[in-house]
C-alpha cells in the first residue's frame, strides 16, 4: 500500500470513530424520554442542539480562518477529544435534560473541528482526477460513523449510558490517531494571511453560491432522514430491529452511495451526479408513504436505496466547492458551506415530528422532498462553472507544454502524489524550481479564482529578475532541477 493510500485510509478511519458521538443521543432518545419524562419537543432539541453547536463552531472557525492557519491534524485531534469528553460526561454524571442540552451543544461545537478539517486533510492527499472519489470515501466514513450508535443501540440489553460511553470511546481513539499518526499530504496549501471577510465574499461569487444552494437542498433532507427514519419505520419509538435497519440503510448503504457517487463524478462530471442524486432521493421522499407499509424485504431494499441516494451527492458538492472557491481558503469555504447546511438541518429535523403529529409517521417524510426540489435548479445552473465531464488523466502529465526546440531543457525526476505508477515528467524549460512547480499548478486544471495565474506570473517575473543568466552554472544545479541560464520568455496561457 502506498503512502497516499495509507493516509487516506487513516483519515477515513478517524472520521468513522470521531463522528460516532454525533447521533449517540438520538440513538437512545426513547430511553431518555422514558427515564427523564421528556416531551416530544425536548427530545427534538437533544438532536438539534448538536446541529446548532456545529453551525456555531463552524462560523467561528470560518471567521478566524482556523482551518487554513492551524495545522489541521491538531485541530482535528482537539475537536475529537473534546467531543468525546462531552459525550462521556453525559453518560457518566448527567441526570436531566438541561445539562444534557448544554453538553450536546458543546459536542456540536467540537465536531465543527472534525468533519470540515477531515475534508481538508483528505484533499491534501488527492489530485483533481480522483478528488471526488476520495471525498466520497470520507463522506462514506461520516455516514458509517454517524450511524454507529444505532449499531451499538441495537445490541440487546445495553443501557443508554453504555451506548454513549461506547461512542465516546470511539472518539478518544480517533483523537489519538489524529494527533500521533495523521499528517496532511503534499497538496496542502501554505497558510494564507487572515481574511475575516472571505466568508461573505464567497457567497457573492456565483459559482460558490450555486454550490451552497444545492448543498442546502441536500442537507434539508439528509439529517432529518437519518434522525427520523427509525421512527417512520416503527410508527413511533424504534426498537432494536429498526435501529439495525437504520444502520444498514444510512451507514452501509450511505457509504456505498458516497463511494459510487464520487467515482461517477470523476468520470462523468460533477453536475450530472449531483442532479441524479437529488432527483432519486426526492422521488424516494415522495413515494415513501406507499413503500414504508409494504413487505419487509421491499422496505429494506427501499431504505438502502434511499440512504445511498440521499448522501451520494454530498462528497461531490464538497468537491465542487473546492474547485470554484479561492484555493488559498478552501478550508474556510468548506466550513462556511457546512455551517449553513447544518444550520438548515435544525429546521428539517424539527419539522418532521410536527408533520408526523398531523398526518402520521408513515407520511411525515414526504416533507423532505422540498430540499431536492429546490436544490436541483441551482445544481443545473452550475453547468456554466463546472465541466460536465473531466478529461481522463494521463500518466505522462500531458498538461506540460512542450518547450521551444532551441530552449535549454531539463528532465524532472519521477514523482508520485497518489497510487498511480510513477512516470518521468515531460521535459520542460530549464528555470528556477519554484517557477516549475507553479507551472505544474497552472496545468492542473481550471482556476476560477485566478489566484494561481497571478501568483505564477509574479513568481516567474521575480525569479527572472533574481536569477541572472550567469548566476549559477549548470554543474552547480541540484540533481533533478535546472538552475542555469534563465529561459526565454514564453507566451503564458491567457496572455
Amino acid at each position: 500500500m502506498t503512502a497516499g493510500r495509507r493516509a487516506r485510509a487513516l483519515v477515513a478511519l478517524v472520521q468513522v470513530l470521531g463522528l460516532a458521538v454525533w447521533f449517540s443521543a438520538s440513538a437512545v432518545l426513547p430511553e431518555l424520554r422514558a427515564e427523564w419524562d421528556l416531551s416530544a419537543a425536548a427530545g427534538v432539541w437533544l438532536t438539534t442542539s448538536v446541529q446548532l453547536g456545529f453551525a456555531a463552531g463552524a462560523v467561528v472557525s470560518a471567521v478566524l480562518t482556523l482551518a487554513d492557519r492551524v495545522p489541521p491534524q491538531r485541530l482535528l485531534a482537539g475537536g475529537a477529544a473534546a467531543a468525546a469528553s462531552c459525550t462521556l460526561l453525559l453518560a457518566a454524571v448527567v441526570d436531566g435534560p438541561v445539562a444534557a442540552l448544554v453538553l450536546r451543544t458543546l459536542t456540536g461545537v467540537c465536531l465543527a473541528l472534525v468533519y470540515p478539517i477531515g475534508m481538508k486533510i483528505m484533499t491534501s492527499w488527492s489530485d483533481r482526477s480522483r478528488r471526488a472519489r476520495d471525498l466520497g470515501v470520507l463522506v462514506g466514513a461520516l455516514t458509517v460513523g454517524s450511524a454507529l450508535p444505532h449499531l451499538i443501540g441495537g445490541l440487546p440489553g445495553l443501557p443508554w449510558r453504555g451506548v454513549l460511553a461506547g461512542a465516546a470511546l470511539c472518539g478518544v481513539v480517533a483523537a489519538a490517531l489524529a494527533r500521533w499518526c495523521l499528517r496532511p499530504g503534499p497538496a496542502l496549501a501554505p497558510a494564507p494571511p487572515p481574511d475575516t471577510g472571505y466568508a461573505l465574499r464567497l457567497l457573492r461569487e456565483p459559482g460558490p453560491r450555486l454550490v451552497v444552494l444545492g448543498y442546502l437542498g441536500h442537507m434539508w433532507e439528509l439529517y432529518a432522514l437519518w434522525t427520523w427514519l427509525g421512527a417512520a419505520l416503527a410508527g413511533g419509538d424504534p426498537g432494536p430491529s429498526e435501529h439495525l435497519l437504520v444502520f444498514v440503510a444510512a451507514g452501509l448503504g450511505g457509504a456505498a452511495g458516497c463511494v459510487l457517487g464520487g467515482r461517477a463524478a470523476d468520470r462523468y462530471g460533477r453536475v450530472p451526479v449531483i442532479a441524479t442524486s437529488l432527483l432519486v432521493s426526492g422521488v424516494c421522499c415522495a413515494v415513501s408513504p406507499v413503500v414504508l407499509g409494504a413487505a419487509p424485504l421491499l422496505v429494506g431494499a427501499f431504505c438502502v436505496l434511499w440512504g445511498a441516494a440521499a448522501v451520494a451527492d454530498s462528497a461531490v458538492l464538497t468537491t465542487a466547492t473546492i474547485e470554484v472557491a479561492d484555493p488559498r481558503y478552501t478550508g474556510t469555504a468548506l466550513t462556511v458551506q457546512t455551517a449553513l447546511g447544518f444550520l438548515l438541518t435544525v429546521a428539517g429535523i424539527a419539522t418532521v415530528p410536527v408533520v408526523a403529529a398531523a398526518v402520521g409517521w408513515q407520511t411525515a417524510l414526504v416533507v423532505l422532498a422540498v430540499g431536492p426540489a429546490l436544490g436541483l435548479p441551482a445544481v443545473l445552473a452550475l453547468r456554466r462553472y463546472l465541466p460536465t465531464a473531466l478529461p481522463a488523466p494521463s500518466p505522462a502529465a500531458p498538461f506540460l507544454s512542450a518547450a521551444p526546440a532551441d530552449a535549454p531543457t531539463v528532465e524532472l525526476p519521477r514523482i508520485a502524489m497518489d497510487d498511480r505508477p510513477t512516470a518521468p515528467l515531460s521535459r520542460v524549460v530549464d528555470g528556477p524550481p519554484t517557477v516549475e512547480l507553479y507551472r505544474l499548478r497552472r496545468g492542473a486544471g481550471p482556476d476560477p479564482s485566478g489566484f494561481a495565474d497571478r501568483l505564477a506570473r509574479v513568481l516567474s517575473d521575480r525569479s527572472r529578475a533574481a536569477v541572472p543568466p550567469a548566476a549559477a552554472p549548470p554543474s552547480a544545479a541540484p540533481a533533478g532541477f535546472g538552475c542555469g541560464p534563465a529561459p526565454r520568455r514564453r507566451a503564458r496561457p491567457g496572455g
